[in-house]
């Protein structure tokens, strides 16, 4: 398997203290030379293009090393190489959007829209961000937004898509919160706020608002086949993150994890654990199950303390709602 995305990990700082962050943090900032090794990396296993994505700590508290790894990149890139950061939105100015619009740079903001506040806090515990102020930004840029859904706001998540698409965001992405204490209500609530999600993207896109919910549309593509509109399927491919010091592991939450440990950008790969990691097979009960094909939790890239398939049960139901109002979509627009 190619190994096409890499999330580089420029900074253990942030001015945030978040409260779900599984990250580390400390004082630790990558260097350019692990970065440039990390490019080569890259650029020497990945197959038809390539993905790096700029990642914390806050990635904006070292946009000198950014400029420094895209000009690199630039220059010894003979393929498309996809760029985007992911950020918490504190630090961003009018330079870094015109910066990242000239470079192809695609912004995420994490925003939990309208419970921002309980969890995306200060060192002082006090709120920081009003995403309002970036709203022609957000519009003329493209910025996208990365919310978390947790128990404490998974039932107004459909508000806050409405709240999302009010600040102007037209492509909008959502990662559940697997070590938040969810329950079987909780589920219920989740299809719930899914299909009414899904009610006011129908309406969104026949009235030719060509918003992207990421977990709809990616469902829609992985299985339009099924109605005749394309055979194109999601693309999942693993994403291999890179800590400060260059060491390498199958995903951000487990950096620092000495199990998951898969080697050094610049002293050298474990192979034999990349090709474990590279050839799981679908978690024991997901083999037949109809949506393993776009089901990340199914082919095992959800790995806790081991490289063994594991799927956190909240993942498999967010996934099967996902398929079945992605359904229920195509049902409709058709």
């Amino acid at each position: 398997m190619d190994i096409n995305n890499l999330v580089l990990h420029l900074t253990e700082q942030c001015n945030l203290r978040c409260k779900y962050c599984f990250m580390t943090h400390g004082e630790e900032r990558m260097s350019v030379e692990v970065a440039e090794a990390a490019v080569d990396y890259l650029l020497q296993e990945c197959g038809e293009y390539a993905r790096v994505t700029f990642f914390g700590g806050e990635p904006l508290l070292e946009f000198d090393l950014i400029q420094r790894i895209t000009d690199y990149i630039h220059s010894k890139s003979d393929r498309p190489v996809m760029l985007d950061i992911v950020t918490n939105g504190t630090l961003l100015t009018e330079e870094f959007f015109e910066y990242a619009d000239k470079n192809g740079i695609m912004i995420s903001i994490s925003y939990d829209g309208l419970l921002n506040d309980t969890n995306r806090v200060n060192e002082d515990m006090k709120s920081v961000l009003d995403v309002a102020r970036y709203k022609d930004a957000i519009g003329k840029y493209g910025i996208t937004s990365a919310s978390v859904v947790d128990v404490n706001n998974v039932d107004i998540w459909h508000d806050n898509v409405l709240h999302l698409r009010d600040l102007g965001f037209k492509s909008m992405d959502f990662f559940i919160n697997y070590s938040s204490p969810w329950k079987a209500e909780h589920v219920k609530i989740m299809r719930r706020e899914f299909f009414k999600i899904a009610d006011t993207y129908v309406k969104w896109i026949k009235g030719n608002d060509k918003v992207r919910i990421a977990k709809i549309d990616d469902m829609v593509r992985a299985y339009s086949g099924k109605f005749g509109l394309s055979k194109t399927r999601v693309r999942r491919d693993l994403v291999y993150s890179v800590a400060v010091n260059g060491d390498v592991y199958p995903y951000a939450s487990a950096v620092g994890n000495k199990s998951l440990h898969l080697g050094n950008v610049v002293t050298g790969m474990n192979q034999e654990l990349l090709n474990k990691i590279n050839t799981l097979g679908f978690v024991k009960g997901c083999e037949k199950c109809p949506i393993n094909d776009a089901c990340v939790a199914a082919k095992g890239n959800i790995i806790t303390d081991a490289i063994e398939p594991h799927a956190f049960p909240i993942a498999c139901n967010g996934y099967k709602i996902a398929f079945d109002a992605a359904n229920y979509v195509l049902n409709e627009l058709l």
